[in-house]
C-alpha cells in the first residue's frame, strides 16, 4: 500500500489529502472523501478551534480542580465541597461541647449553603469568562431537562442506617444538604469533637453516595 507523509503545515495537509484522493479509485469512498475536502476550513478557523479547545480544557481543569470552604457565623464548622457539590471535609471546633445538638446542627446547614454559594458564584464566573465557548456549543435539550428536573425533584436520601446512629443527614437528588439533625441527646457533650466531626462526615457522605446512586439508576433507565 502506497504511504503518504502527513506534513505539519495545515495547507500542505490539505494539498497532500487532496493528492491522496486522487490515488483513491472511483466509488463511495472517494465520494465521501471529496465531500469531506470540499468542505475543508480555512486555517484561521482551524486555529480559532483550537484555540478555543485549549482554553475550554484550562477552564474545565480549573473549575475541577476547585474546593469551596464554608462556615458558619460563630466558626463551629468547617467544610468544603468539590466541583460536584460533593463534601471533601468536614471539622469542627472543640466548643461544640459547649453548644447544643440543635445548635450545632444548624451551624452544619450554614456552613454548607455558604460553600454552595460560593460553589455557583464559581460557576457563574466560569460561565461569564467562556461566555464565548458556551456560544459554539450546539444546545443539548436533553441535559437542560435533565438538569431541571434534577433541580426540581422532591426526592430526599438520609442517611439513617438504623437506632444506634448519633446523626442523620438528608440531601436533595443533586446532592444539596437540605436537613441535618443529631438523633441522641447531649450529643455534642457527650461525644469528642474530632470524632463528632467524623460521625457528621460519614453521615453526609452516606446520604450523597445514596442520591448518587438514584441518578445513575435514573440516568441508565433514560
Amino acid at each position: 500500500m502506497e504511504r503518504f507523509a502527513v506534513p505539519d503545515d495545515y495547507e500542505d495537509r490539505v494539498a497532500a489529502a487532496r493528492a491522496a484522493l486522487a490515488a483513491l479509485p472511483a466509488g463511495p469512498l472517494r465520494d465521501s472523501a471529496e465531500r469531506v475536502l470540499a468542505h475543508a476550513p480555512s486555517r484561521d478557523r482551524v486555529g480559532s478551534a483550537m484555540e478555543a479547545a485549549d482554553r475550554a480544557s484550562a477552564l474545565a481543569a480549573q473549575l475541577m480542580s476547585a474546593g469551596f470552604d464554608g462556615t458558619d457565623g460563630g466558626r463551629v464548622v468547617w467544610l468544603r465541597l468539590d466541583y460536584t457539590g460533593r463534601l471533601g471535609s468536614l471539622a469542627l471546633s472543640p466548643t461544640v461541647d459547649r453548644m447544643s445538638n440543635r445548635a450545632v446542627a444548624k451551624a452544619v446547614e450554614t456552613a454548607w449553603d455558604a460553600a454552595e454559594a460560593a460553589r455557583a458564584e464559581h460557576v457563574m464566573r466560569a460561565e461569564r469568562v467562556g461566555a464565548d465557548l458556551l456560544a459554539r456549543c450546539a444546545p443539548d435539550p436533553r441535559s437542560a431537562e435533565l438538569r431541571e428536573w434534577i433541580a426540581r425533584s422532591a426526592e430526599r436520601f438520609s442517611s439513617a442506617i438504623g437506632d444506634d446512629d448519633l446523626c442523620e443527614a438528608e440531601v436533595a437528588l443533586g446532592g444539596r444538604l437540605t436537613a441535618f439533625r443529631f438523633l441522641v441527646p447531649n450529643t455534642t457533650i457527650d461525644v469528642d469533637y474530632e470524632q463528632l466531626g467524623s460521625e457528621v462526615s460519614a453521615a453526609i457522605g452516606l446520604a450523597q453516595r445514596r442520591a448518587a446512586e438514584r441518578l445513575s439508576a435514573v440516568f441508565a433507565a433514560g
